[in-house]
């Protein structure tokens, strides 16, 4: 039987109104395959409302990096990348007490598993699936007279419809990469902010290094279930509408969830969430 881990954190109750449940399988701890050398990483700050009905003024916020290679490029939790590294270090050891990562459990690697791909990789309870895409770039129009710095770069805004979103993006031209936050690139220069006409997803640049020695980006989903993104789109809405039922449809596996006192809270139900893809 596979060795489960499960760690249940109560994270911003208070003021999000729900729990965040990591169920962690042996699997999450394997580093991965290669697929290039990163050699740059780009670090947001994302800024992103759930509750777009009942909570529209309420963001959740997270540290993303973008790792770049040479040619594929990963977008993820930097909370995740830090639970990776930590939850290794104690299963080699032999311990039992594991880390929970971030609240964005997506990475996202453009130009894997061959060039113009992407590959989504997202895991709900024990469930881990990988959607594999055709990658095309927004269609930008650029904002005449459009200027800004972002980080000691001038920049540039350029504005697209992109999977049904309308997005702004500022790129800035003295850092040649075609590359930004999640899906967006295809502009003359790194994008440093990105946002959604409604702000419900906001990226803004805070760091920039250079990886010295370079270091492998690895792939993790190459044991991942293959799923479309309209099955995605499905479990996706399957999980909030239910997380705990959704977890203990494994046999194996009994969620009890406790608030910081130690008292037990209902089981969440109809939890909101807000695709960044609407289409």
């Amino acid at each position: 039987m596979q060795r489960l881990l499960l760690s249940l954190l109560a994270l911003l109750a208070a003021t999000l109104g729900k729990a965040q449940i990591d169920v962690f399988t042996a699997a999450d701890f394997e580093p991965g395959e290669p697929c290039d050398t990163a050699r740059y990483i780009v670090y947001y700050d994302l800024r992103m409302v759930e509750d777009t009905v009942n909570a529209p003024d309420i963001a959740v916020k997270e540290t993303m990096r973008l790792e770049l290679g040479g040619r594929v490029s990963l977008f993820y939790s930097q909370m995740e990348y830090q639970s990776d590294s930590v939850n290794a270090v104690v299963m080699k050891n032999g311990g039992n007490s594991y880390s929970g990562g971030g609240q964005v459990k997506w990475r996202l690697y453009k130009n894997y598993p061959e060039e113009g791909k992407t590959a989504l990789l997202e895991r709900f309870g024990m469930d881990r699936f990988v959607c594999t895409e055709d990658y095309a770039a927004p269609l930008w129009q650029p904002v005449a007279d459009s200027s800004t710095v972002i980080l000691g770069y001038r920049c540039s805004l350029a504005t697209a419809t992109y999977k049904g979103r309308t997005w702004y993006a500022w790129y800035a031209e003295d850092i040649p990469f075609d590359a930004g936050p999640w899906k967006l690139g295809g502009l003359p220069g790194l994008i440093l902010r990105a946002y959604d006409a409604p702000r419900h997803y906001v990226f803004d640049a805070v760091g920039m290094s250079e990886v010295a020695p370079p270091a492998p980006i690895y792939y993790k989903g190459g044991k991942y279930e293959a799923v479309s993104r309209k099955q995605l789109e499905g479990i996706r809405r399957r999980y909030f509408a239910d997380p705990v039922g959704y977890i203990t449809n494994n046999p194996n596996v009994r969620v009890q969830i406790r608030d910081e006192q130690g008292n037990e809270l209902a089981n969440p139900k109809n939890e909101p969430y807000n695709s960044i893809e609407v289409e």
